[in-house]
C-alpha cells in the first residue's frame, strides 16, 4: 500500500525534506506549535475583507453558543468569556459525537487547541479555542462503537444498538437505549478492567478503582440527562473540557438550528458555479499531484456533479436519513437531485446558479468532510485548525482548494501523537522481557523520553526536539519487532508440538495483547493507543485532578508539530 500523503507533513517537519510538495500541498507547513500564531494577523485581515462575520451574524452566533453550552451545563465563567471574544479569532478542534464520549484523542485535540490560544495571548493575539462536535455524520461503527483494553487483545467492545429505520440517519437523532442498556455496559466496563487492577497492591488498586467511578460517573450523569448519542458525546466532552479540565473551550454543536442556518452562507457560496468549478478543479489537480508522487489522497476523486453538502430528509419516519445530491445545470438554474435511502422519495432543489439561495432548506442541509473547513469558516473566524492523521490527509487537497478559490482559510497543525503507560502495560513488559521477546518498555525508550523532558525544561528545544525524533524512531521500531516476531511465531507454530507449543502459544498471546495495549493494535491495520482506547483509559491512569496536565507541561511553543510522544505515569 502506497504511504499516506500525511508523510508529506511529517517529513517536511521533521526531516526537512519534500519541500515543493509540501508548499503545493500545505502552502508549507507550519514547523512549531508557537510559530502558527504569526500566522494569524494575515487571515484574521483576509476575513474581514469578507462579509462572513459581520456583528448581527457573530451577535446571533454567540447567543446561540451561550444557550447550546448552559444546555450542555458547561458554561463556565471562561467558557462565556471565550465567546464573548469569538471575534479575535478562533482556534478549532473538531470531533464527531462517539458512544461514551470517544476515544482519548478527544482530549488531546481540545489541550492542543487551548494551549494554542494561550501562546497566542502571550504574543498579544487573543484568539479563543473552540470545540466543533460534527454531531450530522451518518450513522457508522466508528461512532457507535469504542474499546476499552480486556484481557484479550481485541477489546471490550462497547457497542450503541442502532433501531431500524435510523441505519441512514445523522448521530444528532440517533436515540439512545433504556438504562438497560447503560447499566450493562458500565459492568462491563468494571468487569473488564478487575482482572488489570487485582493485581496492584491494595492502595493503588483502590485509587484506580475510584478513578473508573469518577469515569462512570461522567458517563451516566450524561446518559440519563440526554436523549441522544449526538446530545450525550456533547454533554461528556463539555464536562471533561470544561467541568473536570476548566479549559474554557465552548462546544458546538453543529446540529443547532441556528448554527445550520449559519452554515448556509458558506454551502452557498462553494455551490455559485465559479467557487464548484474552481473547488473541483483544484481538487483533482491536488489529487493528482498526490497520486503522481507516489502517495495516498485522503479523498478520492471528486465527479463533475459533485455537490458540497448532503441533504437530510425532514420526512418524520426517515429520521433525517442522508441523501447524497448531484448537480446538473439548466440553463441559468443548478438543479440538485438525490433520492431518500428510507423513503426512496426523490429530492429536487433548484436555484440559481451564479448566486443559490438555500435559506429555504438550510436546517436540512450538512457539510461533507471536504467542505466543512470552508463552509464553518464563514461562520466562526477561524485562525487554526488542529487535526489528526486522517485530517492532515484529506486537508493536503482541502488547502489546494482554498488558494485556489481564493478563500481564508486557517493555518493548520497536526496535534501530537500520545502513547502512555500503564501499570498492566508494563506488567506485562516485563514478562516478555525475561522470555527475551522485544518491547517497547525499554531503556532506549525511557532515556529519550528523559531527555526530551530535561531539554524542554532548559529551553534547549533544538536538541528536545532532535530527543522526540528519536523516540519516535524507537516506538516504531519497537512495534515493527513485535509484529516480526508474532509473525515468525505464528509461523513456527505450524511445526511445534508438546510443551514447546504451549510455551509458544502462550507467547503468541502475550504479544498480541502487548501489541493491543500498549499501541492499540487490536486488529489488523490499527494503531494508535489514544486513537484505539477510550478516553477512559487514559484517565484511569491520569486522574482526574490532572486529566490534561502530561499535554500542557509537554506542549511547548518550540515543538515541532505533528510529535509523537510517550507519556509516564506514576502513582
Amino acid at each position: 500500500m502506497k504511504p499516506s500523503v500525511t508523510s508529506v507533513y511529517q517529513e517536511f517537519i521533521w526531516e526537512g525534506t519534500q519541500r515543493d510538495l509540501a508548499a503545493d500541498l500545505y502552502g508549507s507547513p507550519i514547523v512549531t506549535m508557537g510559530e502558527i500564531v504569526l500566522e494569524f494577523p494575515k487571515i484574521l485581515a483576509e476575513y474581514k475583507d469578507r462579509l462572513w462575520h459581520t456583528e448581527e451574524r457573530m451577535k446571533l452566533l454567540r447567543k446561540t453558543l451561550v444557550k447550546a453550552n448552559r444546555e450542555l451545563t458547561c458554561l463556565t465563567p471562561s467558557v462565556k468569556e471565550n465567546i464573548e471574544q469569538l471575534s479575535n479569532g478562533v482556534v478549532e478542534a473538531a470531533h464527531q459525537s462517539v458512544v461514551m464520549g470517544g476515544p482519548a484523542y478527544i482530549l488531546n485535540k481540545a489541550i492542543t487547541a487551548e494551549r494554542i490560544s494561550s501562546f497566542s495571548v502571550q504574543q498579544g493575539f487573543d484568539a479563543v479555542p473552540v470545540f466543533f462536535v460534527a454531531d450530522y455524520d451518518i450513522v457508522q461503527s466508528e461512532l457507535t462503537n469504542i474499546r476499552t483494553p480486556n484481557m484479550g487483545h481485541d477489546g471490550n467492545l462497547l457497542s450503541l444498538p442502532v433501531p431500524r429505520g435510523y441505519e441512514h440517519s445523522p448521530v444528532s437523532v440517533l436515540p439512545l437505549p433504556e438504562i438497560g442498556w447503560y447499566n450493562a455496559i458500565q459492568e462491563s466496563l468494571r468487569s473488564s478492567y478487575r482482572p488489570f487492577l487485582k493485581p496492584l497492591e491494595k492502595p493503588v488498586q483502590t485509587l484506580f478503582e475510584e478513578r473508573l467511578e469518577q469515569a462512570l460517573a461522567i458517563t451516566r450523569w450524561g446518559f440519563v440527562n440526554s436523549k441522544t448519542l449526538g446530545d450525550w458525546a456533547q454533554k461528556i466532552i463539555g464536562r471533561l473540557l470544561n467541568i473536570e479540565g476548566n479549559l474554557g473551550i465552548p462546544i458546538i454543536p453543529a446540529s443547532d438550528e441556528v448554527f445550520r442556518d449559519l452554515m448556509v452562507t458558506g454551502m452557498e457560496f462553494l455551490l455559485a458555479k465559479k467557487q464548484r468549478d474552481g473547488f473541483l478543479k483544484a481538487h483533482e489537480k491536488a489529487t493528482d499531484l498526490i497520486v503522481k508522487n507516489g502517495f495516498r489522497p485522503g479523498a478520492g476523486s471528486r465527479k463533475s456533479d459533485y455537490v458540497p453538502f448532503y441533504y437530510e430528509c425532514p420526512e418524520k419516519e426517515c429520521n433525517r436519513s442522508r441523501t447524497e445530491l448531484f448537480y446538473e445545470e439548466k440553463g441559468t438554474k443548478a438543479v440538485l437531485t438525490g433520492k431518500c435511502p428510507s423513503c426512496g422519495q426523490n429530492v429536487d432543489i433548484e436555484t440559481p446558479t451564479n448566486t443559490p439561495s438555500l435559506g429555504d432548506v438550510g436546517r436540512y442541509l450538512s457539510p461533507r468532510v471536504d467542505s466543512r473547513q470552508l463552509i464553518v469558516d464563514t461562520v466562526l473566524p477561524i485562525v487554526a485548525h488542529v487535526g489528526g492523521g486522517g485530517e492532515t490527509a484529506y486537508y493536503a487537497q482541502v488547502i489546494p482548494i482554498a488558494k485556489a478559490l481564493p478563500a481564508p482559510f486557517p493555518a493548520f497543525l497536526k496535534y501530537p501523537r500520545v502513547y502512555f503507560n500503564t501499570p498492566w502495560n508494563e506488567s506485562l513488559a516485563g514478562v516478555l522481557k525475561e522470555r527475551g521477546l522485544p518491547t517497547l518498555h525499554k531503556p532506549d525508550m525511557f532515556r529519550l523520553m528523559g531527555k526530551a523532558n530535561r531539554f524542554r525544561k532548559k529551553a534547549k528545544h533544538d536538541e528536545m526536539n532532535e530527543s522526540i525524533r528519536s523516540l519516535l524512531s524507537v516506538i516504531l521500531e519497537s512495534h515493527k519487532a513485535l509484529n516480526v516476531s508474532l509473525k515468525d511465531l505464528r509461523r513456527q507454530r505450524k511445526t511445534t508440538t508438546g510443551d514447546e507449543l504451549k510455551q509458544l502459544l502462550t507467547d503468541i498471546l502475550d504479544i498480541e495483547r502487548y501489541l493491543s495495549w500498549a499501541f492499540g493494535q487490536y486488529a489488523e491495520n490499527k494503531l494508535g493507543q489514544e486513537a484505539s482506547w477510550s478516553w477512559i483509559e487514559w484517565m484511569l491512569n491520569s486522574g482526574v485532578h490532572d486529566l490534561f496536565g502530561p499535554y500542557r507541561r509537554a506542549y511547548v511553543p518550540n515543538m515541532k508539530n505533528g510529535a509523537t510522544l510517550f507519556v509516564n505515569f506514576s502513582v
